[in-house]
């Protein structure tokens, strides 16, 4: 902090004095004597002007490198990369570099901001097992869009099994979580059938209903109860969770009666009031159905004229 508010204090009172062509030049001199963060502030004055173009970017970046300002780092890095693609190489090596010193200082922002710049300038480029510790941290903090674009390399980068299948099951519920139940089910799936991670197996199976039950219910509003049912059954099926299988349950009853199956609708929805606490959402849910269909049985039937 200390750092940062003497450098806004230089680049305030350099600002004041003098004209942006004589930035780059006055950043050069400080930089080749070894005053790095005096340079890197003149390098920030010109780019702030519009002076200096790409090779400002590049200066900057090593400016910063020098001083430990990773994010400022990959941020110019990027920078250079967007501003002329005939440098990307160029910015590409400089983002890999900030990425592994990031990585060393667990400067978890600026090693994410190196690995978007080099996804960017440099997709074929492999991220490596730094790809991993963005993609979690993209997960503690609910980003599912950057969790699931870094996943994947951190699946194929993972260096045992176990891990692989630990980053698989993440990526199934960061799919889960973005209502990609196609994608988060086949990530269950695999976990389930290699059976390389046992501690990830019953969950995967959760996952794996509760995906079911997200798509039982997205049918059934669709108007196509038929194929709803089974969603709703491979949603109540063992490992399910408690929730999971009583909503479930709720659904399959709403499905019969549908069809006009009335007792088997009444049978489904005590199923979930028998299975959950008086009260919590689920039951209220099952006991106005319940309802509805006591007030619909006990309406005389229209006279006839």
């Amino acid at each position: 902090m200390t750092r940062w508010i003497r450098r806004v204090g230089l680049v305030a009172a350099i600002a004041c004095t003098r004209s942006a062509a004589d930035h780059e030049v006055l950043g050069d001199r400080e930089y080749a004597a070894a005053q790095y963060s005096d340079a890197l502030a003149e390098y920030e004055l010109g780019l702030h002007a519009g002076a200096g173009g790409v090779g400002l970017h590049a200066k900057a970046a090593l400016a910063a490198l020098h001083t430990g300002d990773l994010l400022t780092a990959a941020e110019q890095f990027r920078a250079m990369a967007q501003a002329d693609q005939s440098r990307t190489d160029e910015a590409a090596d400089g983002l890999e570099r900030t990425a592994r010193a990031a990585a060393t200082a667990n400067d978890r922002g600026a090693l994410a901001e190196a690995l978007q710049g080099l996804r960017e300038a440099a997709p074929s480029r492999p991220l490596g097992s730094y790809a991993r510790i963005v993609a979690l941290d993209a997960v503690a903090a609910g980003n599912t869009a950057a969790a699931l674009a870094y996943l994947p390399t951190a699946i194929a980068t993972a260096p045992d099994a176990r891990t692989a299948d630990s980053m698989l099951f993440v990526y199934g519920l960061s799919a889960a979580l973005a209502r990609d139940c196609g994608t988060a089910t086949l990530a269950f799936e695999g976990v389930l059938r290699r059976e390389r991670q046992f501690s990830v197996l019953d969950a995967a199976r959760e996952g794996i209903a509760r995906c079911a039950l997200i798509r039982a219910e997205a049918t059934l509003a669709r108007g196509r109860p038929v194929e709803a049912e089974d969603w709703f059954r491979r949603a109540a099926t063992p490992g399910a969770a408690s929730d999971v299988a009583r909503a479930a349950y709720i659904g399959l009853g709403d499905v019969a009666l549908a069809r006009g199956d009335v007792a088997g609708a009444i049978d489904l929805y005590q199923q979930t009031l028998m299975s959950g606490m008086p009260g919590d959402s689920l039951a209220q849910r099952a006991q106005d159905k319940l309802n509805a269909i006591g007030r619909s049985d006990s309406q005389p039937p229209p006279t006839q004229p």
